[in-house]
This record gives structure tokens, sequence and C-alpha cells, in this order.
């Protein structure tokens, strides 16, 4: 019998490995761009991973801001960062089963409760996840399979789940990796970090040189720089540029040279203009304030004070003995947790949204009727399911209705592959504020013809237009408008081929090194109304096609849908709402559990002394504070780094008295 087979827990790894190397590999070969590029790349990182098995934490965090190109494949359930996990995942298993026994999962009496109650936390979101895929009808036959399913089909709970499963299954590497180095591991989290937020600052600098200018603060442009997730709106960038800010004072307090400070510096800047450039109150809050709670915390370390035994030592003092003393301390407690909860849904949060989009009655609006979703005890209990609040909220609600949506319908016998694009329901208001759009790369001076084969069954209008857009904004645009009617007689062929040039105004361009990118939109701005869409093709002069998957043979591969300026049912705005309406009572109990015991073993516990601890600890502050006004679950490349962050607090020990090495490792 070998090793792997008398030691279950290394077995698992072995089994795990082989899981995550054959899903990453069968992902890969479904990228809708360059499958073989994908495979290639993929089986690259787990070879990198399994060589330098320290290297992830490190390479996760500084890939993290560009690992998605969804505008360009399609794809909003996967992404190509899923595939850097992956072959993390795959190494890092490898080599847990490869290691000697008794070396694998040692684990102390501390370390066991934290994983038991990440444990209750990823079982009670697991049972979300399945009555997400019951509520959005995954097991009845009815819903066809596709990699290309969007935000109310059953494959967005995974989509929403997933940066839970991820995090979790990292949480024996963190161990291995704790267990080699603490000092080298968390330096190789703190400069992964750094490097996210380099690429990050440089994206908005490219986004905002191309298209509203580096010092203009008057037009309405919010940046995204490279969180594609944004195209239906959302915080993705706030809540990063949360997350991550604090590790700025890290590089700045790390730095043993005039340069490195001088680099770290230049970065701080950098960051405050992207922070400033989101035009959000819950950035400029959640970036702050977390950088007192900082200082606080590295004072207390410099100071070589021990913040519990201080706790202790005045509860001792101070501790109620009787019945009534004890009843009047929890009494206290009730009443500063409501005059918080008061300020912090009233006036306080009034005051912080005065510039934002919708005044703060709105706001309080949209959270009663997420609130108003949960019908029964089961949805209070396990809430309504993982990716089930958009659909949920569209379909209750006419104020908070689609403003479109797409279904892509496989050809049957000699009825070819239909994209199917419809308006919103009802409101004629939200008329062209969803389209399906595709990457084209606009060339100065040119002029574009459009062709179209198209189904409709009543009058209905199409809006075809190509811009220099980043992503939520146009900027120059050539355009055409289609005023469709179908035909008369039931004998001909239903479907019309139409040839249009586009009008307006001749591209800009930009030099190579900040390209500005090019839009091509679909929209049918018509309320109640739909077309059934068989090719789309898009001709510049020289009579080149630009569009990929024109006629759809590849399902949506390569289409991207997108929003403006309504974001309505897509998210709830609030990260503890959400939490509560998709996992329920039990799970955003075993959340707040969850993300307090992490706060607490770095501020108050055994990890209080690590040199890291004050910036983890301002991190996560960082990420709660934001979600105060924000939904965060709803972005997996974000909400998997806020888990991992947290998880790797839980499983950072005492700190060590042997001297730090002041050289980072990364590989």
């Amino acid at each position: 019998m070998s090793k792997a087979v008398r030691d279950p827990r290394r077995a698992l790894s072995a089994v795990l490995a082989l899981v995550c190397c054959l899903a990453g590999g069968g992902l890969a070969l479904e990228h809708p761009v360059s499958p073989m590029l994908a495979l290639g790349a993929f089986y690259v990182a787990t070879v990198m991973a399994v060589w330098r098995p320290g290297a992830w934490l490190f390479a996760v965090p500084a890939c993290l801001p560009f690992l998605n190109f969804a505008p360009w494949t399609g794809w909003l359930v996967f992404e190509e960062f899923d595939l850097l996990l992956l072959a993390v995942l795959a190494a890092g298993y490898f080599r847990l089963a490869r290691l000697p026994r008794g070396d694998t999962f040692r684990r102390s009496q501390p370390m066991f409760f934290s994983n038991a109650i990440v444990g209750m936390f990823a079982s009670a979101s697991l049972l979300s996840l399945a009555r997400g895929g019951l509520d959005a009808g995954a097991f009845t036959g009815e819903v066809t399979w596709s990699w290309f399913q969007s935000y109310g089909d059953p494959l967005n709970s995974l989509r929403v789940f997933k940066s839970l499963l991820w995090a979790t299954l990292c949480i024996p590497l963190l161990h291995d990796a704790l267990r080699q180095s603490v000092p080298q591991s968390c330096k190789r989290l703190a400069a992964g970090m750094l490097v996210g937020l380099v690429v990050v600052t440089l994206a908005v600098l490219w986004e905002r040189a191309v298209f509203p200018g580096w010092f203009n603060f008057t037009s309405k442009y919010r940046t995204t720089a490279l969180f594609w997730e944004m195209h239906v709106g959302g915080a993705a960038i706030d809540a990063y540029l949360a997350l991550a800010t604090p590790f700025v004072v890290w590089a700045l307090r790390s730095a043993r040279r005039p340069w490195q400070w001088g680099w770290g510096a230049l970065l701080a800047v950098l960051v405050t203009y992207a922070g400033l450039t989101t035009f959000s109150r819950g950035v400029y809050l959640s970036m702050a304030a977390p950088l007192v709670l900082l200082g606080l915390l590295l004072w207390v370390q410099k100071a070589g004070l021990d913040l519990r035994a201080m706790a202790l030592s005045l509860w001792q003092r101070r501790r109620p003995n009787g019945w009534r003393a004890k009843g009047a301390w929890i009494l206290s407690i009730a009443l500063v947790a409501e005059v918080v909860g008061v300020l912090n849904g009233g006036s306080f949060m009034a005051s912080r949204l005065t510039t934002t989009e919708r005044d703060f009655g709105s706001r309080m609006a949209h959270w009663q009727r997420g609130l108003d979703l949960l019908h029964d005890p089961m949805d209070w209990l396990v809430g309504i399911g993982l990716g089930r609040l958009p659909s949920h909220y569209a379909r209750s609600y006419p104020e908070g209705e689609w403003p479109g949506q797409v279904a892509w319908r496989a050809g049957q016998g000699t009825e070819p592959p239909v994209m199917r694009l419809s308006g919103p329901d009802t409101d004629d208001e939200l008329g062209g504020l969803f389209a399906m759009t595709q990457r084209v790369s606009p060339v100065p001076g040119a002029r574009y013809l459009a062709t179209v084969q198209v189904r409709v069954a009543a009058p209905v209008g199409v809006y075809l237009q190509l811009c220099e857009r980043h992503l939520l904004y146009p900027a120059g645009c050539q355009d055409a408008y289609l005023a469709l009617k179908p035909k008369t007689d039931p004998a001909a062929d239903p479907w019309q081929r139409i040839v249009v040039p586009l009008r307006g105004s001749n591209f800009r361009g930009g030099p190579w090194f900040v390209p500005r990118l090019g839009m091509l939109s679909v929209m049918v701005p018509g309320a109640g109304v739909h077309a059934d869409f068989r090719s789309i093709g898009l001709q510049s002069t020289d009579r080149k096609e630009l569009v990929a998957n024109g006629n759809f043979a590849q399902n949506l591969a390569h289409w991207f849908p997108a929003a403006r300026f309504y974001f309505l049912p897509w998210h709830i705005d609030n990260l503890y709402l959400e939490v509560l309406v998709e996992r329920g009572l039990l799970g955003m109990v075993l959340w707040g559990v969850l993300m307090g015991a992490a706060l607490w073993h770095l501020v108050l516990g055994r990890a209080r002394r690590q040199p890291l601890a004050p910036y983890l600890a301002a991190s996560l502050s960082g990420v709660l504070l934001v979600g105060l006004v924000s939904s965060v679950m709803d972005v997996p490349r974000v909400a998997f780094m806020l888990f991992l962050l947290a998880f790797f607090a839980l499983q950072l020990g005492p700190a060590s008295l042997q001297p730090e090495s002041k050289k980072i490792n990364l590989l």
C-alpha cells in the first residue's frame, strides 16, 4: 500500500490536485478567444507554481487586477483569473500530497477553531448555492448549459460562490506557506498587493488620459480601470482600493533607501488620484478611515503595548459583579449599537451621499425593496440563494426591471443560431440603456458599414453605435438607427438583410502606448419588443470584417452585455444586506463571526504582534466600511481577495522573536 493511501489527507490532496489540473485544462480549452494559448499559459503557471511553491502569494494579488478579459471573451461566469487560481491549487495540492507524513496539516487548537468557523460559513454558503441553483431552475432540465450564462441564469450562483470556494481551497496552501516562513509569506503577499495597486493606478492613468483627461474633474466620468465587472455598475474598484490602500503605507515603512521610499510616495499619490476619480464618498471614507486605525495599531506595536492585556486589565477593574451591573453593561452595548445603527443609516450616511446619483431616500427605498425579497422563514434563515438577488429584484418591482435582456438560441435543422435582444419590459425610459457590445478597434478617419440579418414580429427600432469607449461612457461615435417592420407576406422569408452606413464624426484614435478602446453596441430601445439577429457585421473602408462570431455560431462568444447609467437591479448597494438577502441570517451571522474573528486575531489575538497585522486589519476594515454603501460579494475577484486576506489573518500565529530578514524573496 502506498504512503498516499495510508494517509487519507495526502490522498485527498492528490485527488484535489488532479481535479484542479483537469478542471483548469478543460476551462482553458473552452476559452472563447485562444484556447491553446490559455491551455499553454495554464500549464506553464502550474509548473511555475510547483517549481516555486511560495511565489503564488505574490503572483495571485499581483495578477488579480488584469486577469479578466470579459469584453473580448464574452465570459461573465468564468474568467482568466480562475485559470491562475486552478493552476496554483493544482500545484499546491500536488506539493501537499508529496510532503512527508505529519508535515501536511499540522493544526493547533486556535487554528482548529478558526478553520471550524470557515467550515461552517462555507457549509452555509453551499446550502445557499444549492438553493440558488434550484430557484434558477438548474435541475429542472429547462435551462440549457452555456458558458455564457448571465446574471439571471443558474450559473450566476456559482459565479458568486466561487470566490469563497477558491479562498477556502487555498487554506491548506496558506498553512504550508506560513509553516515554511511567516516573514517571507507576509512580504510576498504585501508585495503582490503593491504590484496589483501599480497595475490599477496605471490603468486609471491610461483610461483618464485618453477619455476625460487627467485634470478634467468636471465631467461625470467615473473611473473603472480594468474592473470590467462594472459593466453593470457596482463598486469593484471602490472595494479593491479600500482593500489594497493600507499596503502603500507598508511600502513606505519598509523602504530602506530613499529611492524606494520615493517610489512608494509616488504610488501613494497615484492611489489617491485613483480614489478621487471614482467620485464616490464611500471610497473616500473607506480609504481614509482605516489609515487612522492603521496608524494607531502601528503606534501600539512600536510602543510595545499589549492591547489585549490592557483590555483585560480594564475589564478586571471594571467588571460588573451583580446582575444589575451586568444588565447595565448589556443595555449600554445595545444603546450604543442602536445609536451607531441610526447614525450609519441616517444623517451620517445622508451627509456622505449628497453628491451621489440617488438621494438617501431612494437608497433607503432600494434597501427596503431588497429586504422585502425575503418572504418566508426559510428565506430569512438561508436566503433566497446565491446570485439570485438581481433576478428576484427585477421580477418583483416594476421600477427595478431589467433595461434589456439577451438570449441565444441554437439552430435547429435549417434554422440558424439566433441572438434575441430585448428592450425593457414596460418602461420606455430605460430604452437604450442596455446593449450587446463587442470590442472593435476604430481607425482614425475611417468610415464604417454595418450589415445585419434580422427578424422582427412587430415594429422595432434597432440602434447601432460604434464608439471610442473604455467601458461605461462613450466618446466620439458613429451610429445608425433602423426602423424595422415585419414582412406582411407570411410565406416570405422573415429575415431581412440590411446594409447601412454609420454616420458621425471621425475617430481620434490615440498613440500606441495609450490607445482609445472601441466598442460596437447593438440596442433595442423600445419597451416590450425584441429582435432576432441571425448575423451582425461591420466593415471599414477596406471592406475588412471587424466583428468576430457575427453569425453566433459560437454562442455569445466575443459579445459582452453592458448597461449605462441605470444599474438598479444588479446591486443592493450594501454588503451586509447582500449577505443577508442571498445567504440568510445563518450566513450573515457566520460571515460576521468570520470577519470578527479575523479582526480580533489581528488586533487583540495571537497575531497582534505580527508586523503585517496592522495592515491586514486596516485592509479588512476598509472593505467593511465601503460595504456600508456598496455591494462586494458580486465581484468575484475582489471578494476572493477579501476572503484570502481574512483566512491569511486567521492562519497567522504569534510573532517570532527572531529578527526578520530584510530581503524579500518573491520566488
